[in-house]
């Protein structure tokens, strides 16, 4: 065994207590440990995501966000999506609608959906964010 096997079964090792301390949370926890996720990487030097919404029932996602140099808080609404698990293969959320209560930001993702920047649907390949989005959606 070498060293970076070591480290490799750690880590591996690591994923999975993540996956089973996150599967404990009740589900309110679980959604602000993804907000606060996305708040420390995705959207750091943007601003934050103040409020995070996620309506298993009516296949809604809603967040409101305080980004940096506008005055007032945005709402982005994903209505419509739909989590896709075949046997044997990696779970794929297909995103539907997405919007956002100001004019620009609702052009610019409705354009960056659009041109693939940002898909329509997405492979989730780690085990740990499969976890997260099983439990959510």
């Amino acid at each position: 065994m070498q060293l970076s096997d070591f480290f490799s079964a750690v880590n591996g090792l690591g994923d999975t207590f993540r996956k089973i301390l996150f599967g404990m949370l009740p589900r309110r926890a679980q959604v602000e440990k993804v907000r606060a996720e996305i708040n420390n990487g995705l959207l750091k030097k943007f601003g934050r995501m103040t409020k995070l919404e996620i309506d298993k029932e009516s296949k809604a996602i809603n967040a409101d966000l305080d980004l940096k140099g506008e005055k007032e808080g945005i709402r982005i609404t994903l209505a419509n999506y739909r989590l896709i698990q075949e046997e044997g293969k990696n779970p794929v959320v297909e995103f539907g609608a997405i919007g956002a209560s100001r004019e620009w930001v609702d052009v610019l993702l409705k354009t960056l959906v659009k041109t693939s920047v940002i898909p329509e649907r997405m492979e989730v390949k780690n085990l740990l964010h499969q976890t997260v989005v099983k439990s959510l959606l």
